[in-house]
C-alpha cells in the first residue's frame, strides 16, 4: 500500500506541473485534454524512473533515454487511412463459371 500512495503522489506532481498559470486563470484543475498524450508520456517516464531507482523495474537493462523507450513501446493511434484497403477483380474472374461433368 505505501508503494501505490508513493505512485499516486508522483503522478500527481506530474500532473501539477503541467498545469499552466494560464491554465489556472481559465479555472482548470487539470491540464487541457488535448494534452493527455503528452501528460501520460511524462507521467511513464516519472513511473520508469522511479521504478529503477527503487530497484522495482522488470525490464533490463535499464533504457538510457527512458522517454525514447516508452516512446517505443506505446501504440501509436496514426493511421494513413481509415478506410479498408479496396481492390478490383478482373472482369474474367468476375465471370459466372460453369463445370461440365
Amino acid at each position: 500500500m505505501p508503494r501505490l500512495r508513493s505512485q499516486q503522489k508522483l503522478v500527481s506532481s506530474v500532473i501539477a506541473q503541467q498545469v499552466s498559470k494560464q491554465h489556472l486563470e481559465e479555472g482548470r484543475l487539470y491540464p487541457p485534454l488535448t494534452t493527455i498524450h503528452d501528460v501520460s508520456l511524462k507521467i511513464a517516464v516519472k513511473i520508469v524512473e522511479d521504478a529503477y531507482r527503487n530497484n522495482t523495474a522488470t525490464f533490463y537493462p535499464e533504457p538510457e533515454d527512458k522517454e525514447a523507450f516508452i516512446r517505443s513501446q506505446v501504440y501509436s493511434t496514426d493511421y494513413e487511412s481509415f478506410l479498408t484497403d479496396s481492390y478490383s477483380w478482373p472482369k474474367e474472374a468476375m465471370k459466372i463459371q460453369s463445370i461440365t461433368f
